[in-house]
């Protein structure tokens, strides 16, 4: 019937794997294989812009190409739990979704993000918005190549086992939940996959997320993980938006618009490649690399 993978960026056997573990095993309930890939497990490093990638199509420094292997191509699904640190998710993850673009060349077809995923996001808090950038980070990674079938906010489970305590029974309820709703979705024709997660009174219709960002200034607002416009207005005591069909068809992270990207990105490195020629460009390059005084710490054993 298929396979999910489930993708932990937290400690081993925390709060993430646990819940991601409760989706998984009602997956298995349901006749899904299933198998853990845990970050921790990799060697996952921050994107240098050594242009390495772009001349082989690999990272020669990390595990990230085995990673991207595993979690963008074959027909299985993905689910994602990460935690919350520092308002976002962890490190770890952003340095991988970072370092996915030479990946696409490889593969382009992954653009047309026909792999299904959910998202569980972890916080320690929650209150007064600690953990609202949680899920809209993990969608850094999975917009790029994938379809969101569920996701979950969990709050206020912040110690190690704190997953499996009694006031977090609902959450993995809710997390075996989006285990079985991730099943039903593999079962369904692409064309009629459909989000089935809770959403806020005002959500981004692509990564359902409530973050926004003032692109002009209301009532125009954009969804700036997906790039989904919208205008806002105010009846009866209710917000609304009116969402951009054409962005919702094709968001940030589609073919088209990555394609459009890149071109951009090309055709302004035409307009800089003259300038840089210029002699008092270059003159510039040298006395800026020239200057300052640079404090390294020593290294680990008291060497420098």
């Amino acid at each position: 019937m298929g396979k999910i993978i489930g993708l932990s960026f937290g400690r081993k056997n925390s709060n993430c794997e646990a819940f991601l573990k409760a989706a998984l095993m009602a997956a298995e309930e349901d006749g899904i294989k299933t198998e853990i890939i845990r970050s921790m497990d990799m060697k996952i490093l921050p994107c240098t812009s050594c242009g390495a990638c772009f001349n082989n199509q690999t990272c020669p420094h990390d595990d990230t190409d085995w990673l991207f292997e595993n979690i963008m191509l074959g027909e299985s699904a993905l689910i994602i739990a990460a935690p919350v640190y520092h308002l976002r998710a962890p490190g770890s993850l952003i340095c991988a979704s970072e370092k996915i673009n030479h990946f696409f060349m490889r593969n382009p077809i992954v653009h047309e993000r026909r792999k299904l995923s959910a998202a569980i996001s972890v916080g320690g808090s929650g209150y007064d918005g600690w953990t609202s950038l949680g899920l809209p980070t993990i969608h850094l990674l999975i917009q790029h190549f994938s379809t969101l079938v569920d996701q979950v906010q969990i709050d206020h489970c912040a110690d190690r086992g704190a997953a499996l305590t009694p006031d977090n029974e609902w959450a993995v309820e809710r997390s075996r939940q989006l285990g079985h709703n991730l099943v039903k979705a593999m079962t369904l024709p692409f064309e009629e996959v459909k989000y089935v997660g809770d959403d806020s009174p005002i959500s981004c219709p692509v990564c359902h997320c409530n973050v926004f960002y003032l692109e002009k200034g209301l009532p125009d607002i954009m969804c700036p993980t997906c790039q989904v416009h919208g205008k806002v207005s105010y009846t009866g005591g209710k917000y609304k938006v009116t969402w951009n069909r054409e962005d919702i068809q094709e968001p940030r992270f589609s073919a088209p618009k990555q394609k459009h990207h890149m071109e951009w990105i090309m055709r302004h490195r035409t307009e800089e490649g003259p300038q840089l020629e210029m002699p008092e460009t270059q003159e510039k390059i040298k006395q800026y690399n020239a200057w300052g005084k640079y404090l390294k710490p020593e290294k680990k054993g008291g060497s420098k």
